[in-house]
């Protein structure tokens, strides 16, 4: 039961136990998104999109870095909006950088024809994958490219993540659910987990 409410604020982080969480993604997922600004590609005035920027330090890397670029994103904890609202208040107020709060399946995102979408342990958290693939396909602009960082089930499974919190896909479940969803040139890559690209 314990293992399955912590579990659950990895999710969505609220209250003291949503503090710690988003702490513990702070410096658990910095080398992350260092691999994930350099795998993004990114180039002058492109528009970037993740969903779920938990803390926000992923999107104030990429703001810090690229400085004619725009960013936007959405989480759908209360929590990681504020927090991340705080942290990047200046790149927002510049107007470079928009956060929304809401469920992304559910949520209009503001704006579209984005260059970059990418989420990073996000994915275990969707209960069917066409849905938001889709939309993420609709989102972005022709020859945009998505972005997925996740670990496999494998791994899901030898930690004994609850399956009430977590769904547990495989990686050749993905890349089917991409093609799927009218992605073309689906390419993998194991860096510490699984990082997949699909080219609109």
């Amino acid at each position: 039961m314990f293992r399955k409410f912590i579990a659950s604020k990895f999710k969505k982080p609220t209250g003291l136990f949503g503090v710690f969480a988003s702490n513990v993604m702070i410096k658990g997922n910095k080398r992350k998104y260092d691999q994930i600004v350099e795998d993004l590609g990114i180039q002058p005035h492109d528009k970037l999109f993740e969903i779920g920027y938990g803390p926000g330090t992923g999107i104030n890397a990429i703001a810090a870095l690229y400085p004619t670029c725009t960013i936007h994103g959405m989480d759908f904890s209360p929590l990681m909006y504020k927090r991340a609202g705080k942290y990047n208040k200046h790149y927002i107020e510049n107007g470079r950088l928009l956060l929304q709060y809401g469920d992304f399946l559910k949520v209009p995102v503001i704006g579209n024809d984005y260059d970059k979408i990418f989420c990073l342990n996000v994915i275990y958290f969707w209960n069917d994958l066409k849905e938001p693939f889709e939309k993420v396909r609709f989102l972005l602009k022709n020859g945009g490219s998505f972005h997925i960082y996740m670990t496999d089930k494998k791994f899901l499974i030898e930690k004994k993540a609850p399956d009430s919190v977590f769904n547990k896909y495989d990686i050749v479940q993905v890349m089917e659910n991409l093609k799927t969803a009218g992605f073309t040139n689906v390419e993998y890559h194991i860096e510490n987990g699984y990082y997949i690209k699909a080219t609109k």
